[in-house]
């Protein structure tokens, strides 16, 4: 038995790994004009940082509602702030069911 050494238990592993594949896909992303800035799997909301042009909304608009598709849900734009050439999009996954009972 060795002193001094504490177990280590799965979260502690977990953390590690995550932060790998969130540095990756900052990695991967980062020669992209559309970066999502905000994504977790243990939330449903989605940040993106991109320039303000009509083929970058599309874009960021494409890859929100395919995210919110894995999980089976909607994508639903809350808020968009611009500048002339950036902007901050905020959407949120939604149940289908929700967004036609509440005209979301």
């Amino acid at each position: 038995m060795l002193s001094g050494v504490t177990s280590i238990t799965p979260s502690l592993i977990a953390t590690p790994m995550i932060l790998r594949a969130l540095l990756l896909t900052f990695l991967l992303t980062s020669c992209a004009e559309n970066l999502l800035v905000s994504f977790n799997e243990d939330t449903n909301y989605l940040t993106f940082d991109h320039p303000n042009s009509d083929k970058s909304n599309a874009e960021v608009r494409t890859t929100a509602e395919k995210l919110c598709h894995q999980r089976k849900q909607v994508a639903i734009k809350t808020a968009s702030v611009c500048s002339l050439k950036n902007c901050v999009t905020h959407y949120q996954c939604g149940d289908r069911e929700d967004v036609i009972k509440y005209g979301l």
